[in-house]
């Protein structure tokens, strides 16, 4: 693996301005929520970076680089290409970049879904992702807020946030989504029944 230096220029010359920029922002609230949290910052600093690495490729090659890695896509993953960027990403950090650390992996390749039996870290890119200082959509302090309770409470609001939004927008819902909803929905019921628990 190469230095976090690399991976900035790498970006930097790769993504669009606006892209570049949320993904060091991303980078920064990963960083700071592993921290909090008792994870690896700079692994989740470099997930933060490289999240959104195959955003802005065409869709053609982000399903090329995703079934020329194992991956095929199933008809609902087809139907939504919202969620090609997170396994594409996955999929280019390893095989081209050589990356092979599986935390820094699946940060990438869940961080749009999410999915049931999240890790911490896991949590902390998805989550990332969502509350990062350039975001500016309906709720975002809420969202931020919530992830200051604990990282549950952040996920319970930003799936029901994202679920709603998908209905009404006549999107496909992804099975990881609503698999890692009701995950996160049991954790909490089972802590006490509070969106603010902590089952940690």
């Amino acid at each position: 693996m190469k230095s976090t230096e690399y991976y900035i220029e790498l970006i930097h010359h790769t993504l669009s301005p606006y892209r570049f920029h949320h993904s060091m922002c991303v980078a920064e609230q990963a960083k700071a929520l592993a921290l909090r949290h008792g994870e690896n910052a700079e692994k989740a600093y470099l997930a933060g970076i490289l999240h959104d690495i195959t955003k802005e490729l065409p869709n053609e090659e982000q399903i090329r680089l995703i079934e020329e890695n194992g991956q095929p896509l199933t008809a609902v993953e087809k139907a939504n290409h919202r969620v090609f960027h997170q396994m594409s990403g996955a999929a280019y950090v390893k095989a081209v970049l050589g990356i092979d650390d599986e935390e820094i992996i699946s940060g990438i390749r869940y961080h749009t879904t999410g999915h049931a039996e999240m890790t911490v870290f896991e949590m902390i890119i998805y989550l990332a992702d969502f509350t990062s200082a350039d975001r500016n959509y309906p709720d975002v302090d809420v969202m931020r807020q919530k992830t200051e309770e604990s990282l549950y409470a952040g996920m319970l609001y930003s799936l029901r946030y994202t679920i709603t939004s998908v209905v009404k927008e006549n999107r496909v819902l992804h099975p990881d989504t609503l698999h890692c909803y009701n995950w996160v929905l049991n954790k909490i019921n089972a802590a006490g029944g509070s969106d603010g628990a902590n089952p940690q």
